[in-house]
């Protein structure tokens, strides 16, 4: 990281500790697209990608105040969205190997009370948006993220074509990414308002 960069980082973290806004939108813009790269990278999946970056900059606001100025934040969001991107990659394997639907999962043990009453909440509001999904629009997507099927092999299944299921799944991911960013926009301004 340029020494610039990281001074910039350094000083960003320290109005952040003390629940500056604008710290945190700045912070967010200069890590966003980092973030979701690599969350892209391992997820496979758009939509997914960018719900597991709000995840980590909802962690960095909760923990604000025990981030070290001298660090910076940039360990801290990269370490978080690699324990995220880990337990959804293994809750997945869970689900597939069970081949139904979602299992519930208990917090695993280092995460925080905080971190594991949020993966519950997180956890819920994804299980809610996916029950308002048209019934095809579910089916494709459970088949899809939780069967690991392929585009082929659904289009098999449910006897339509492929091009139905890949509009049908990008819809479905599109509805989803924007209630689960209304959840984290929502979540956001509460905790934010806890902390004034």
């Amino acid at each position: 990281m340029p020494v610039h960069y990281a001074d910039r980082d350094q000083l960003l973290t320290t109005h952040l500790r003390s629940g500056d806004h604008v710290a945190f939108k700045e912070l967010y813009g200069l890590y966003h697209q980092l973030l979701y790269g690599v969350a892209h990278k391992y997820l496979k999946d758009a939509a997914m990608a960018e719900d597991a970056v709000h995840e980590v900059f909802v962690k960095l606001w909760l923990h604000r105040e025990q981030l070290d100025p001298a660090q910076g934040v940039r360990n801290f969001l990269f370490k978080c969205l690699k324990f995220h991107v880990l337990n959804l990659i293994r809750d997945h394997q869970r689900a597939v190997a069970k081949q139904q639907g979602f299992t519930q999962l208990a917090p695993v043990s280092h995460e925080e009370p905080e971190q594991a009453v949020l993966f519950n909440d997180y956890k819920r509001a994804m299980e809610h948006a996916i029950e308002k999904l048209s019934p095809r629009k579910k089916d494709i997507f459970k088949l899809r993220t939780i069967e690991g099927l392929s585009n082929e092999q659904i289009a098999a299944r449910l006897g339509i074509s492929i091009n139905t299921v890949k509009l049908q799944f990008s819809q479905a991911s599109q509805l989803l990414k924007h209630c689960l960013k209304v959840f984290s926009n929502t979540l956001l301004f509460i905790l934010a308002g806890m902390w004034l």
